[in-house]
């Protein structure tokens, strides 16, 4: 029955997509209008293989630039620093303290031809315990867009940072795309991580409906830890769009990716088609649909036993030779935000490739996550996250790599600019079939200062 139920409110919605009136050709099917109250109109559902920025969006609408700085007291538990005791296992650092300091602006601009969207956080993290990595973490995601002729849009997307700690730290990021490699989302250890992954796009209206887009991108990152892969790649990409109506896109897209592991020897190539669909089912609710393949080429090393008349002669019972495999993997993508007068909620399920985590290396990527978003009138704001990634590896003999975390925050607005916060953070990750599994726990409470009339929203 609910099956049913659902199934007519999306036939509800694409008859209500059905609008006969195409975009008004002289805009080219953009809006340029330098209003703020612009932004605040609906332009239809966003296209997956090109996403629209989501930085600076709390709770549905758009922010002006937001600066904040905060004092925070923190605990965690199950941190796990890449080093070993004397009989060969893991130290377990157990629960510490600490305190953080943090700051940060978040925030749109859009004039007459231009955007650009800012989020940059810092944060100076100090432990009681000496045995895990403190220091200074940061993040910066932005976003620019130019209207270089009337039918022709330039965007930019930079994303780059360092971080130390595998719990907590982008659980609430608003990533303006789901296929970026270089963010160390699923790392096995806290040890010092820096990346960077940088975005250029030009897509060309040809009529008012049908628009074309190419680009590439680079990325790389690099890990403290020598037992640990690196990895430098670079994306090249082309895409075409078709209008059906004002409410629904079709799609089309290619993506050649190729990226070369450091301090590991491995490299993989990998091509990539889908056609995807987005409809606006109202102007409060988005579904976006992407599905096609990918041609994994993926060359590495792989362990294998040796025949026990040679290992007798050799002394060895394995030996590490070079594989080269060839895999077809399903790519795939669904989307549905809903936006709030005050709050947004979204869902996303995908399945696809990732370059791993330093330990996992080329590996078929399964991704699910949650999230909910809510600014309050006057004091509160509040914001809940959930998420899902499991990664089997294509050239190497290790199981499976499950990833599931989930988290809660609280702001409340005390007075003049001040602000009380509180976060929950967990994660729990296995591998190899459960031999290997770990639960983190994260805790922190303290004071933010950030001018303005609303409460103030960070994530």
């Amino acid at each position: 029955m609910e099956v049913r139920i659902l199934c007519a409110l999306f036939a509800a919605g694409c008859l209500l997509a059905q609008e006969p009136k195409p975009d008004d050709p002289k805009s080219g099917g953009q809006n340029t209008d330098d209003q703020q109250g612009t932004d605040q109109t609906y332009q239809g559902p966003s296209i997956l293989s090109r996403d629209k920025s989501m930085i600076g969006e709390r709770g549905g609408k758009l922010l002006d630039f937001r600066y904040y700085a905060e004092v925070t007291g923190v605990y965690d538990s199950g941190l796990a620093p890449i080093s070993t005791n004397a009989q060969g296992s893991l130290i377990d650092a157990g629960g510490t303290d600490g305190v953080e300091t943090g700051f940060g602006v978040v925030g749109s601009r859009r004039w007459k031809r231009d955007k650009l969207s800012l989020e940059y956080k810092g944060a100076y993290r100090d432990y009681s315990n000496h045995n895990v990595v403190s220091g200074l973490d940061q993040f910066l995601n932005l976003a620019y867009s130019r209207q270089l002729t009337r039918r022709m849009v330039l965007d930019l997307k930079d994303t780059a940072g360092t971080v130390s700690l595998a719990n907590g730290a982008f659980s609430y990021v608003p990533l303006t795309n789901t296929d970026l490699f270089a963010i160390p989302a699923n790392e096995l250890f806290d040890i010092r991580t820096r990346f960077v992954q940088s975005r250029v796009d030009l897509i060309w209206q040809l009529t008012s409906r049908l628009s074309v887009g190419i680009g590439g991108e680079g990325y790389l990152v690099r890990r403290s830890s020598l037992s640990l892969a690196g990895l430098d790649g670079y994306v090249g990409h082309a895409n075409i769009a078709y209008r059906l109506t004002r409410r629904q896109t079709v799609t089309g897209d290619y993506a050649y990716t190729y990226y070369d592991f450091q301090r590991a020897f491995g490299h993989a190539k990998l091509q990539s088609t889908s056609l995807g669909y987005s409809i606006g089912l109202s102007r409060n609710w988005d579904v976006d649909l992407r599905a096609g393949g990918i041609r994994v080429d993926s060359l590495g090393i792989i362990q294998v036993a040796i025949d026990p008349a040679i290992a007798a002669i050799v002394g060895e019972n394995f030996a590490n030779v070079t594989s080269f495999r060839v895999v077809y993997a399903p790519l795939g993508e669904a989307r549905m935000t809903r936006r709030f007068n005050r709050s947004s909620l979204s869902m996303l399920y995908g399945l696809g490739a990732s370059p791993g985590n330093g330990v996992y290396l080329t590996s078929k990527q399964t991704t699910a996550s949650l999230g909910y978003s809510y600014t309050g009138y006057r004091r509160w704001t509040f914001a809940l996250n959930s998420g899902y990634t499991e990664l089997s590896a294509i050239g190497q003999t290790l199981g499976k790599y499950t990833n599931l975390q989930g988290g809660t925050g609280v702001t409340y607005k005390v007075g003049h600019d001040t602000h009380i916060q509180f976060r929950y953070d967990y994660r729990h990750y296995t591998t190899q079939n459960y031999v290997y599994q770990k639960d983190s726990n994260r805790l922190s409470l303290g004071l933010a200062f950030s001018p303005g009339e609303t409460p103030l929203a960070i994530w």
